[in-house]
């Protein structure tokens, strides 16, 4: 026991006294345990003691217990996963985290106000029916929706959720993730495979097309086949100088006669996108149609045919202007560069195709015509990334056009006439592709985008698309094939690049969240179908890694975390995975490790490497972690759950001192059962009035007199009994009850000290402690003066007690705050004071008016010299400042003794009186002023 128990034990001794909840710790077999004693004194019939009747109680684990539930909270609320919890029975939030919050937009109030129906955006038949599925199968599901925040952003969320029962009722658990980073990745891909897709659209009309107009319509309908663009239209100008439409494709497509255009800049109607491309002969973007000055005479039309955006493109016939290609999109924007470099491409390859057509009437004969446009052709495979080629009856090459590069790709060419495609060297595609490429052959049948791979002699690699009709003769006897390729190398590695990226963390290179969980999932359903296939997980977490992103800044955090990401690799086989999932969490999944012993062998390496200082930039880092190992088959048998207790797992390592490893256990899942629990009970305890305000004097040490109290918050549970303050405080900071169980404190305080005003009682002050959260709320001043005028108190009665922890976090804005309080009368006490990070020096800048001596200082005054000097600096320094000094947890006489040598004001603790309920201390403040 400490020094100051044992002193009052010893006390208690001598006096032949009963006693009761001394706490200390005893060795048997050299093994420590923890014990709870209560005595009584044995006595005889004729008075005299012979003894002690003692009861122990091993509390070791509820004080494990309680140091966990802590901090399974505190892992909960920093997790950056959104999770919550919901009643089956009323379909009511019973919590969520704060990364909730935080990605939502929404208060914790605000999420319990709208339900899970409204948060889901489900209706609530339906999310019955889902949550009544997830309790009858006892399986997890997965939903994806989309939400829009209140700041207007909208978001795109994926929610795994599972049934549990806790409290001999059905509680929903769900885990959210916001891949809206994803998705969007998903849609830019899509997008540039649409565009592709209307270019490629685009070429084959150009062989098909017999005349002007319907490669126009043929081009406008590609256009809008893409699904990115709401109209397409083809214009060409009159004599007169006015656009005149030849195509138009497009559910929204206007009346083509409607909307006027003209060429000239002096005419109003020629101020727009077309009159500008035309006059210029280039491109004409408008991003913003409904708000751009060019395009006000069209505004109306906009807003009635939903335009947000447009480019004009010139067409052109041998290098004269032909007319106007014109895209509308309902959305703004829709035009970045890479989208006008493509529609920029069809834009030409249509004017090669006027070029053709103009050769093409040029001739007065069908077979000199047919001459020139596969001579126009020609010219346009040439000039751009095309190919044009032509299969004989057999199915071999007799033609391939286009413009080749490199001597190796010449020779590939040369060497493929008269061959089949697949038998080319370097050639190669999926065995699926061929088979329904070489079906489509002999069925006789058009293809289109049929994707190869070709890597030449040269060991380069390129993707090709290739896309063909068959050809008949006169009789209708097959002859070949005949169609275009493009070398689509770049949109394949730029899609590659996208998924890696999507898949990936960019920082280190390794697997994301994301694609570790493909990963794992495929690994379950292997060791589902093949028992030897089990494997092992080790969720690793840097120890304090947020210092040295605070201290050197996060440059030097991502420097630090690709070599930490490497460390981890190292020691690993090519069959193990390793992920980031984020910040400084790393993932490890062991393949074939199945017992916990090589799961911690391979841990320990992995620490080991980690343990080797890191230099880097002239700086020496020492990186430590704690890792915790779940093992598939044993702890869990899916995915969630798995990690859940990796996780769980390392979190009890860092409970015991970090840079540890430690495995799952069921004990380890009864724990955070009870912290969960726990919190629920908390949620309630205000309404079912289990929590109770007691009362601890204050006391001048000159004179003896009873200045005033400390309101202390205790928590009757109807099933743990007293729970103490060290276990729930924790919990509600975490789970924001803090603010209303404050506020009730503060209410019921002063109360109080109504009722004793009432009573006829000398006037006394009261001390209530400020939570953190209070302390950040910029309407506290004007709350408490609130209060004060609600219960008739003058304001210096009243005295706010607040940490150095909430200070020493933002001093300017804490100074901020200390000051609104102080002009509103009320009293402001620095508690705790050389516990935290302050100096002396500091509180000089503190508008404070108490400063309170810890207890850890008083405790040993009697023996600790240096707690000697510390007090009385604080005292002395306190006195400086003309600050009322109060002493802590004072229990023996020695130290009032000490104190009052030193001019401490007031003491508070044991030697005058535990905290009691209200009733006892009327009682025992009554008897101090009789003896008085």
């Amino acid at each position: 026991m400490s020094g100051a128990d044992r002193v009052r034990w010893l006390q208690l001794l001598s006096l032949h006294r009963s006693f009761r909840d001394f706490e200390c710790q005893i060795s048997i077999d050299d093994k420590p345990f923890w014990l709870r004693i209560c005595a009584t004194p044995i006595v005889d019939e004729e008075g005299i003691q012979s003894g002690y009747s003692c009861l122990a109680e091993d509390i070791g684990k509820e004080l494990r217990q309680n140091s966990r539930l802590m901090r399974f909270r505190a892992a909960m609320d920093t997790s950056l996963d959104m999770i919550y919890l919901v009643d089956r029975e009323t379909l009511q939030f019973l919590d969520v985290n704060d990364t909730a919050c935080i990605n939502t937009g929404w208060s914790r109030e605000e999420i319990f106000a709208r339900g899970p129906d409204r948060v889901l955006n489900l209706d609530k038949d339906e999310l019955i029916a889902r949550y009544d599925r997830l309790i009858y199968e006892g399986d997890s599901s997965r939903l994806e929706r989309q939400w829009t925040t209140p700041d207007g952003r909208d978001i795109v969320v994926e929610v795994y959720s599972r049934a549990t029962r806790i409290e001999d009722r059905w509680v929903i658990i769900g885990v959210g993730r916001d891949i809206t980073s994803r998705k969007q990745v998903e849609m830019r891909n899509l997008r540039l495979q649409n565009l592709f897709s209307a270019l490629s659209l685009t070429n084959e009309a150009i062989l098909r097309a017999r005349s002007e107009n319907v490669l126009f319509q043929d081009a406008c309908d590609a256009v809008i086949t893409s699904g990115l663009f709401t109209i397409a239209a083809v214009r060409v100008p009159d004599e007169n100088g006015w656009f005149q439409p030849v195509a138009v494709a497009g559910a929204h497509a206007p009346d083509p006669t409607k909307i006027r255009v003209n060429i000239d800049k002096n005419n109003p109607k020629g101020q727009g996108i077309s009159g500008e491309a035309w006059r210029s002969g280039k491109a004409s973007i408008s991003n913003d149609f409904q708000h751009d000055p060019r395009l006000k005479p069209w505004w109306q039309e906009a807003i009635e045919l939903n335009i947000g955006s447009g480019a004009a493109f010139p067409l052109y016939r041998r290098k004269q202007k032909a007319g106007m290609m014109l895209f509308f999109s309902s959305e703004p924007w829709a035009f970045d560069d890479q989208t006008q470099s493509i529609l920029q491409s069809m834009a030409d390859n249509l004017s090669f195709a006027l070029d053709s057509f103009a050769a093409e009437e040029e001739q007065t004969r069908a077979q000199a015509a047919i001459k020139a446009s596969e001579e126009n052709l020609r010219s346009l495979v040439h000039l751009t990334s095309d190919f044009f080629w032509e299969f004989d009856a057999e199915l071999r090459f007799t033609r391939y056009d286009g413009r080749i590069v490199g001597e190796a790709n010449e020779a590939a060419i040369k060497g493929a006439i008269g061959t089949h495609l697949w038998d080319n060297p370097g050639v190669s595609a999926s065995e699926e592709e061929w088979k329904q490429f070489m079906e489509t052959l002999a069925k006789r049948a058009p293809f289109r985008e049929f994707e190869f791979a070709f890597t030449n002699l040269e060991g380069r690699l390129y993707y090709f698309s290739m896309s063909g009709e068959p050809v008949f003769d006169e009789q209708g006897e097959f002859t070949g094939y005949r169609g275009i390729s493009r070398d689509i190398s770049s949109k394949k590695i730029a899609a590659k690049r996208i998924e890696h990226l999507a898949t990936h963390d960019p920082l280190t290179g390794l697997p994301n969240r994301n694609m570790f969980s493909e990963l794992l999932q495929q690994q379950i359903n292997n060791a589902r179908r093949y028992p030897d296939q089990a494997f092992a997980i080790l969720f690793i977490d840097l120890d304090r890694f947020k210092t040295v992103n605070d201290n050197f800044g996060h440059h030097m955090g991502d420097a630090l975390l690709r070599d930490i990401g490497e460390r981890i690799s190292r020691p690993l086989r090519s069959s193990d995975i390793v992920a980031r999932l984020g910040g400084d969490e790393f993932v490890v999944l062991l393949h074939k490790i199945k017992d916990r012993h090589r799961a911690r062998k391979v841990a320990g390496w992995i620490l080991e490497r980690l343990s080797t200082p890191i230099y880097l930039k002239q700086h020496e880092f020492l990186i430590s972690a704690s890792i915790g190992v779940s093992i598939f088959g044993e702890d869990a048998h899916d995915e969630e759950t798995l990690m859940k207790h990796a996780d769980t797992a390392m979190y009890a390592a860092k409970e015991a001192g970090r840079n540890n490893v430690c495995c799952y256990s069921s004990d380890l899942h009864h724990h955070a059962q009870e912290q969960a629990s726990l919190a629920l009970a908390l949620r309630h305890a205000l309404q079912r009035e289990e929590l109770e305000v007691y009362y601890q004097p204050k006391v001048e040490l000159k004179t003896g007199r009873v200045t005033g109290v400390e309101a202390l918050l205790r928590w009757h549970h109807p099933e743990l009994g007293q729970v103490s303050p060290e276990r729930f405080i924790p919990i509600a900071e975490d789970n924001g009850l803090i603010l209303p169980i404050s506020d009730w404190v503060l209410e019921t305080g002063l109360q109080q000290l109504r009722d004793w005003d009432e009573m006829g009682l000398p006037a006394l002050n009261i001390a209530v402690n400020l939570s953190a959260r209070q302390f950040s709320d910029p309407n506290l001043a004007r709350n408490v003066v609130s209060k004060l005028r609600q219960y008739e108190i003058d304001a210096h009665r009243l005295e706010l007690e607040l940490t150095e922890s909430m200070v020493v976090q933002d001093p300017a804005h804490a100074i901020s705050v200390m000051r609104s309080i102080q002009e509103s009368g009320a009293r402001l006490a620095l508690d705790d004071f050389g516990t935290g990070f302050s100096s002396l020096g500091q509180l000089r800048h503190y508008p404070i008016d108490t400063l309170k001596i810890d207890r850890t200082f008083v405790q040993e005054l009697a023996e600790d010299k240096q707690d000697q000097a510390i007090s009385r600096a604080i005292i002395a320094m306190g006195k400086t400042l003309g600050l009322t000094v109060v002493a802590e947890g004072v229990e023996n006489e020695v130290q009032v003794t000490f104190l009052k040598q030193h001019h401490c004001d007031q003491i508070q603790g044991y030697h005058i009186s535990r905290p009691v309920p209200q009733g006892r201390f009327i009682a025992w403040y009554r008897q101090q002023l009789t003896k008085r």
